[in-house]
């Protein structure tokens, strides 16, 4: 059985846009700017990542602990969300880059993660990111879920 990329994706995209606990998020250092000059990148579903510290979203998304997220986390929703043309699946970050580390072996500023999946958003830039949170390290990302309208 061959996958349907394209149904696929167009079912990802719908499922985005009702918002709520599957919209896209984007995790961010708290002292980096989003830039019009950078693709968004890696991306995951607010469901993941709700409740949990910085160095906890760092053991979910497959950051190396005490590393990018070490002083704070910013949390942006997507915002437009991105056509079909514009993110690749990314699998999930248990299986850094989709693929297995017994067959290619992670870098080390990337383990596997906890089982996040992940998209990398490349045809959007950063500047296109909403600020949902800044959150502190040590301190638990909180967003109501209502507030994540449909796109």
């Amino acid at each position: 059985m061959q996958l349907d990329e394209a149904r696929v994706k167009a079912g990802l995209i719908q499922m985005w846009s009702a918002g709520g606990m599957d919209a896209l998020v984007k995790v961010m250092p708290i002292d980096m700017a989003p830039s019009g000059g950078r693709a968004i990148g890696y991306c995951t579903s607010y469901k993941f990542i709700i409740g949990r510290t910085p160095a906890e979203m760092e053991n979910i998304v497959g950051l190396r602990s005490g590393s990018k997220l070490l002083n704070g986390a910013a949390v942006y929703a997507v915002r437009p969300l991105p056509t079909a043309a514009q993110f690749m699946y990314r699998g999930h970050s248990n299986t850094p880059e989709g693929i297995s580390t017994t067959i290619k072996p992670a870098h080390p500023d990337y383990p596997p993660g906890l089982g996040a999946p992940q998209w990398e958003v490349f045809g959007l830039t950063q500047d296109k990111l909403v600020l949902l949170a800044a959150v502190p390290a040590g301190q638990t990302f909180r967003y109501p879920v209502a507030a994540l309208k449909a796109a």
